[in-house]
């Protein structure tokens, strides 16, 4: 990524030196997403329990225009962090309403 969100160095006590991988952030769900260091273009990094390090071509969401991860892009809807949260507020401010009238009625 040229301009990446984050930065991450994992220690691994099996190898020479610290991994270091540049972050973003998926704003659907919000998973940290390995990204290789430096691309032009968003190439996701994938690290396997074996130390391989696999890479695929990582997705933007055409519709908030930010970095998703590739589960949130199979889905294929936008549905931003934020919008998630308001929904979870406006069910418990929902439930709260009827549990008070409910309340009230007995």
């Amino acid at each position: 990524m040229l301009r990446p969100q984050g930065y991450s160095t994992i220690d691994d006590p099996d190898a020479p030196r610290p991994i270091e991988y540049d972050t973003a952030m998926c704003g659907h769900c919000q998973r940290v997403i390995f990204t290789k260091p430096g691309s032009a273009s968003t190439v996701y990094i994938f690290l396997q329990p074996d130390g391989r390090v696999l890479e695929e071509a990582g997705a933007m969401c055409h519709v908030c225009w930010r970095p998703v991860c590739l589960t949130c892009h199979d889905h294929g809807r936008c549905i931003p962090f934020e919008k998630t949260l308001e929904l979870a507020e406006a069910k418990a401010e929902t439930r709260r309403s009827i549990e008070e009238t409910l309340g009230r009625s007995r």
